[in-house]
């Protein structure tokens, strides 16, 4: 083992165990970070195991058996960290299920569990003909590959379903949540290659170079979304963010919905007389629902209309009015606050109100109060 790759592994244990025990006791974390707090933990684990290996039969090599499999359950671990940070809903009993790889791990490999000397030789000898051992990689390899899946779906159904229904939220959350998952792909997809170069012997001197840099890539991503986590419990979270069910994804529309393009024209003219009128965008909770509700037509014939006929989503829609009015209150000569102006508007936050302002207006808010002057 290179000196590298030691101090990676023992700096990556101990800041493991630290946030672990900074997430788990502060009383500010929320279920997502709790559920963060055993990802540091178990990656703590992982990156001793190593160590355990080189030192051969010591007091420590019964743990081998122990921490081998640990892995299989990382990518369910960090899809109910997603999904729990999204909408700060706790964990069901339902959520057992994400523990099963690392179950069949487990009894497919009992001997390793209950003897480190077959620990041990599993490890150091990875060319295997056995039927469970061939098993064993299917699911330990093969779950990584399901819960991509998985968070790739949960992100694009989340995404989707704000923008559709809430008129306020920080965009710039699922660009760090697909950062998340490109990380993920990355450390596993790098993971994988170790492990097939390792079965070729003339490729053994270099191999452990992929591993060293997707241990280095582990540390950097998980210890920093816990470090962000452990400062700001409610990251990832977004308000009165409700997913989906599979079912009511595959509802079709009322027989009403279907709407033709003048009186689509109608119910945008009359939505916009309404938002205007009332300065309804300036409500941070407003959703899709208490707008139809507002305008006196079904959720279904709002969005197809803004969609359709407007060309817009709803967040689109809502955040152009609350935009439009900071602008204009920049051009006045008076020197209030950006946030202060922001918040009037209906933005809900500092960092959502930038993101969207630069979004809409190709500037940031600053650099729109300075051409004004």
């Amino acid at each position: 083992m290179s000196l590298a790759q030691t101090v990676i592994l023992v700096i990556g244990g101990l800041q493991g165990l630290l946030l672990f025990t900074l997430l788990i006791t502060d009383r500010r974390v929320n279920s997502a970070g709790k559920i963060l707090a055993v990802q540091c933990l178990l990656i703590a684990t992982i990156f001793f195991l190593p160590m355990i290996v080189f030192a051969g039969n010591s007091a420590f090599s019964w743990l081998i058996g122990v921490l081998l499999f640990l892995p299989a359950c990382s990518g369910g671990l960090t899809y109910l960290y997603c999904r729990t940070a999204l909408t700060d809903s706790g964990l069901r009993l339902g959520d057992a299920v994400h523990l099963l790889p690392l179950l069949l791990c487990c009894l497919l490999n009992y001997d390793i569990l209950l003897s480190s000397e077959r620990a041990l030789e599993f490890v150091r000898v990875p060319q295997t003909t056995l039927l469970r051992h061939t098993l064993t990689q299917v699911v330990f390899y093969g779950q990584i590959v399901v819960y991509i899946v998985l968070l790739v779906r949960l992100v694009r159904r989340s995404q989707g379903q704000a923008r559709k229904t809430l008129s306020a939220y920080n965009p710039d959350i699922f660009s760090w949540l697909w950062t998340l998952i490109g990380f993920t792909v990355l450390i596993w997809g790098l993971k994988v290659l170790f492990y097939f170069l390792m079965r070729e012997s003339v490729a053994v001197t270099y191999a452990p170079t992929f591993n060293m840099l997707a241990d280095f890539l582990l540390v950097v991503m998980v210890y920093f979304v816990a470090v962000m986590q452990w400062r700001n419990p409610a990251l990832f979270h977004i308000t009165q963010l409700e997913l989906p069910s599979v079912t009511s994804l595959r509802v079709k529309p009322e027989a009403d919905g279907v709407l033709d393009r003048e009186t689509r024209a109608k119910v945008l003219n009359l939505v916009k007389q309404q938002v205007e009128t009332q300065c309804l965008y300036r409500d941070s909770q407003l959703t899709l629902a208490a707008l139809a509700e507002q305008v006196g037509v079904s959720v279904h014939q709002l969005s197809e209309t803004l969609n359709q006929h407007d060309g817009k989503n709803f967040n689109q829609f809502i955040n152009e009015y609350r935009v439009a009015e900071v602008c204009e209150q920049l051009g006045q000569p008076a020197d209030r606050k950006l946030i202060d102006l922001a918040l009037d508007a209906g933005f809900s936050s500092k960092s959502s109100f930038n993101a969207i302002f630069k979004k809409v207006t190709g500037v940031t808010p600053t650099q729109y109060r300075t051409q004004q002057i």
